[in-house]
């Protein structure tokens, strides 16, 4: 029987009730736009910051260059944070980005600007900008008491590249921290990590910080008892934790226990790389309350935190012997070669600021407001059956003049009495993230 066949076969509410489904479920499928996009930490072993153990003749700035161009041709990370970048020129972040990032057809991935020069090494952040659009950027570089921290964190703020967000005007943000803390195992040494998280949270909590956040690089910890780790998961305003994604206590340091979260060190024996195999959980990626829960359009995808290339066989091993299959030959080899760490990465998902709900697939009735206008705009939304959040006034270039959110009585009112007379557009925005625009004549 053909589909025609079926159709004319059927009583006339079962056609109906097909034909509503069928065209809810596109809707509804359309509605629900998603995107995955992958978070990469690396330390990359003092690429180009060159000291009396670490030089150009066993630290090859031209070998890191070709196995950092197998790593990333194998990981594609989106958002690319990276630690013991050499400090003094942007030179350095610059090159790997032309040698190893772009390369491969990839012309897409940029950079942020350089911060903590004077250091001999910094962070960096490298974007795939198809993704994500750089916003601002800062740094913490003070403990409580006003005195430096012994590495600068960054904070750079992304939003996600919509392709509808010439419509929407809104779109995803994520703030992406990056750190490099105090190395070592003395007691002064987790002092001093304990020192830089607390002055960053107490930062974060004086900011009012919310949303979604991740902070990410070469903590150093030994265990999660450490006050460092203890001051990002259980800080004392609950809204502000950041979460483990593995979520993994204990003392990680030279125990077979937690080998397959191990990502220090590469190598068995030193020089410039420090040796001792597969024994630490030096780099981490955590997540807010926000990015783990979904409820700021981004979600944490379960069992993709990985540190590449541990496959828990690496227990004071070598990343490549015994023989390494949980990666391609070319990418262990590679991971030898580039640093003594594992690159870390997790994937989240992003819902786009579309519609998700049969009560959100509701158009917008037209706006209620004196049209031609003199001066006194008075918008009422009383007819609308979705929640209008933002209301804004734009001349025919699309340069916002006046916006207002909407109040409880659900009506706005401008004063455009000093705009000149002509043409300009009313934009109400739902909290679902439908717009309406409407012309309005200003005499």
């Amino acid at each position: 029987m053909s589909v025609n066949q079926f159709l004319h076969s059927m009583p006339s509410f079962q056609k109906i009730a097909l034909v509503s489904f069928l065209l809810f479920s596109t809707l509804f499928a359309a509605a629900q736009q998603r995107d995955t996009v992958r978070v990469m930490t690396y330390n990359l072993m003092y690429y180009r910051a060159f000291t009396s153990f670490c030089t150009s003749n066993n630290n090859s700035p031209t070998v890191k260059d070709n196995a950092m161009e197998d790593i990333f041709d194998y990981t594609l990370p989106d958002l690319f944070v990276v630690q013991e970048m050499g400090g003094g020129s942007p030179v350095n972040a610059f090159r790997i980005l032309q040698n190893s990032i772009n390369q491969n057809g990839r012309t897409n991935y940029t950079l942020a600007n350089s911060s903590g020069l004077t250091q001999t090494i910094v962070n960096m952040l490298y974007f795939n900008t198809d993704k994500f659009v750089l916003e601002s950027q800062t740094f913490y570089d003070k403990e409580l008491n006003n005195t430096n921290i012994v590495r600068i964190i960054d904070e750079y703020v992304l939003y996600y590249n919509d392709s509808n967000l010439a419509v929407h005007q809104d779109t995803t943000r994520i703030h992406v921290l990056v750190g490099h803390l105090k190395a070592g195992s003395s007691s002064t040494d987790e002092q001093e990590r304990a020192r830089a998280t607390e002055s960053l949270m107490a930062s974060l909590d004086s900011a009012n910080a919310s949303g979604n956040y991740i902070f990410a690089g070469d903590f150093n910890l030994y265990r999660s008892s450490e006050p460092a780790y203890q001051d990002l998961v259980n800080y004392i305003d609950p809204t502000l934790r950041f979460y483990d994604p593995i979520n993994v206590s204990g003392n990680w340091h030279n125990s077979g226990v937690y080998a397959a979260l191990h990502t220090q060190s590469t190598r068995t024996s030193g020089g410039c790389f420090a040796g001792g195999g597969m024994d630490d959980r030096f780099d981490f990626i955590l997540a807010s309350d926000e990015i783990m829960n979904n409820t700021d359009k981004m979600r944490c995808i379960p069992n993709t935190y990985e540190a590449v290339g541990q496959d828990g066989n690496r227990f004071n091993q070598t990343i490549i012997s015994p023989n390494n299959t949980s990666v391609p030959s070319v990418v262990s080899q590679a991971l030898y070669n580039m640093s003594d760490h594992l690159p870390v990465v997790m994937d989240i998902e992003i819902t786009l600021p579309n519609a998700t709900s049969i009560q959100e697939l509701t158009r917008l009735e037209k706006l209620k407001f004196e049209n031609p206008n003199s001066g006194n705009l008075l918008i009422d939304f009383s007819n609308q059956k979705q929640k209008i959040e933002l209301v804004q006034i734009l001349d025919l270039t699309g340069k916002v003049l006046f916006e207002r959110y909407l109040n409880s009585e659900g009506y706005v009112q401008f004063d455009i009495s000093n705009l000149d007379s002509g043409a300009y557009l009313v934009r109400a925005t739902s909290t679902s993230y439908q717009q309406i625009v409407e012309k309005l004549i200003k005499i």
